[in-house]
C-alpha cells in the first residue's frame, strides 16, 4: 500500500502547482512550520473534500493519515481501497464502534505517524465553525502527542489560490493530566483548540486584507495604478503643492479627512498622496446614471455609499480597507461646499477610525488656486488609539469627532491668516 501511496504522491506532485496553489501563514514558523517531527494530530476546519489532498502537499515528506467517514467507504470497493492506500481510517459516525481511536493511538504513539482530523465531522460551508467532536482529545492524551491547529480557506482549481494558517503546537497534557477526562474537562480542552482555530481564521482574513489593500505591487491593481499614473500626469494641470509633507509619512492604514469645495478635490488628493493607493468614499449621486464613469471610478478605488440609509456594505468595505493597511479619504461634510468654510461634520470618519483602530490625518485643500498651484495643507495626525479604548463608547466617539472638527478649523484658520 505504501508503494501505491508513494507512486500516486509523486505522479500527482506537479498537479499541486496548478490545482492546489496555496499561500501559507504561520503563527510562529520556528515553532511549527510545514515539517512535522514524530507523532502529531492536525486539527482543521473542513470546507471541501479536497482539504485532505491539500494537506498531503502542505506537510511534505510525511504520509498523512486521515479519519474518514463511512460514506466514502460505501461508494465502491475501488474507492475504499484507494482511500485506504492514501491513509484513510474509517469512522462510522452512526455506530458505537470506537476501534478507530485505538488504531489512531497506535499510529501516533508506536509508529509516530501524523493524522489529519476534521472534528466538524462533515464539510462545512457556513461562515462559522460547527461543533467539534471530542474524540481527537482522547487520542492526543492517550498517545501524548501534540495537536497542530490549522485553518484553511480552501479554494481549489485553476486560477484560484487557497489560504491557510498553521498554529503553534498545543500539548493538551499541559492542561489536563487525566487520560480519561471528564465531560467538563473535554469541553474545556475542546474550547482551547476551537479558540485557536478562530484566531488562525482571523489571521488569514487580516493577511488577505493586507494583500488586497496594502500590498505595494500587485498585477490585480494594474487598472488602479494606471488610473493613478494618468492622474499624476494631469498634475501638469493641477500643479499640486503639499504643505507639511512630513506629516503624511504614516505607515499602515489611516483616514484622510478633508474639506470638499471643488469637484476636482479627489484628483488633487490622489496627486498629493501619490505614493499610496488611496480609496475615496463618494456619494451615490456621483455613480447613479453614469455607467461608464461608475465603472472607471470603481476601478480607481472609489467606494460608493448610499447617504439615504445606513449603508452597511460600504461601511464594511471601508473598514476592510483600513484593516488591510489601506488609506481611505472621507469628506465628512457629505457634499461639496462652495462657501469655502468648514461646516458641521458627519460622524462616519470618527466611527470608522474607532472600529478599525487607525489614526486620522486632517487635510485642508485651499479652495482658490494660488500661484498657479492647488495647495494641500496637511495637519498633525490624530492618534485615535489613545482616545478610543472602547469600540462601543459613544462618549469617546463624540470626543473624537470634536477633535477632528477642531483640527480642520485650525487648518482653515491658519490658511486664512496666512493668505491675509
Amino acid at each position: 500500500m505504501f508503494i501505491l501511496y508513494l507512486l500516486g504522491y509523486i505522479l500527482a506532485w506537479p498537479v499541486q502547482f496548478i490545482y492546489f496553489k496555496k499561500k501559507i501563514y504561520y503563527e510562529d514558523r520556528k515553532s511549527q512550520g510545514r515539517r512535522i517531527k514524530g507523532g502529531a494530530i492536525i486539527i482543521s476546519n473542513h470546507r471541501s473534500f479536497k482539504d485532505y489532498m491539500m494537506y498531503m502537499y502542505v506537510f511534505y515528506f510525511r504520509k498523512m493519515y486521515c479519519l474518514m467517514s463511512e460514506l466514502i467507504y460505501k461508494k465502491g470497493r475501488i474507492l475504499a481501497f484507494l482511500v485506504t492506500c492514501l491513509g484513510g481510517i474509517k469512522v462510522d459516525r452512526f455506530s458505537f464502534d470506537m476501534s478507530f481511536i485505538g488504531k489512531s493511538v497506535d499510529l501516533l504513539e508506536r509508529k509516530k505517524k501524523a493524522i489529519v482530523i476534521f472534528p466538524e465531522a462533515k464539510i462545512n460551508k457556513e461562515k462559522r465553525l460547527q461543533r467539534f467532536t471530542t474524540s481527537y482529545i482522547l487520542m492526543a492524551l492517550k498517545a501524548n502527542v501534540p495537536i497542530i491547529p490549522v485553518y484553511t480557506l480552501g479554494k481549489y482549481g485553476l486560477f484560484r489560490r487557497s489560504r491557510m494558517a498553521i498554529g503553534k503546537k498545543i500539548y493538551l497534557s499541559d492542561y489536563c493530566n487525566n487520560t480519561n477526562p471528564t465531560k467538563e474537562e473535554l469541553e474545556y480542552l475542546n474550547k482551547i483548540v476551537v479558540d485557536k482555530i478562530y484566531e488562525l481564521e482571523k489571521m488569514v482574513k487580516e493577511k488577505m486584507l493586507i494583500e488586497e489593500y496594502g500590498k505595494a505591487f500587485s498585477l490585480k491593481k494594474f487598472s488602479f495604478d494606471l488610473g493613478r499614473l494618468l492622474v499624476f500626469i494631469m498634475n501638469l494641470h493641477f500643479r499640486v503643492k503639499v504643505i507639511n509633507k512630513k506629516n503624511k509619512k504614516i505607515k499602515g492604514g489611516y483616514i484622510i479627512v478633508a474639506n470638499h469645495s471643488m469637484f476636482k478635490d479627489p484628483l488633487i488628493l490622489i496627486n498629493a498622496f501619490k505614493n499610496r493607493r488611496i480609496r475615496i468614499l463618494a456619494a451615490e449621486i456621483v455613480f447613479d446614471g453614469h455607467k461608464v464613469r461608475s465603472h472607471l471610478m470603481k476601478k480607481m478605488g472609489i467606494i460608493r455609499i448610499d447617504r439615504s440609509k445606513y449603508d452597511i456594505d460600504a461601511v464594511t468595505k471601508c473598514i476592510d480597507v483600513l484593516k488591510g493597511h489601506g488609506v481611505l479619504v472621507i469628506f465628512p461634510e457629505g457634499h461639496i461646499d462652495r462657501e469655502n468654510g468648514i461646516n458641521a461634520f458627519k460622524g462616519g470618519a470618527a466611527f470608522m477610525a474607532q472600529q478599525a483602530n487607525v489614526p486620522i490625518l486632517p487635510v485642508f485643500i485651499e479652495p482658490k488656486r494660488r500661484h498657479l498651484r492647488y495647495r494641500v495643507n496637511i495637519g498633525n495626525m490624530i492618534d485615535t488609539r489613545s482616545i478610543c479604548t472602547n469600540k462601543y463608547s459613544t462618549t469617546e466617539l463624540d470626543k473624537l469627532s470634536e477633535m477632528i472638527f477642531d483640527s480642520m478649523k485650525k487648518l482653515e484658520e491658519s490658511v486664512v491668516n496666512k493668505n491675509g
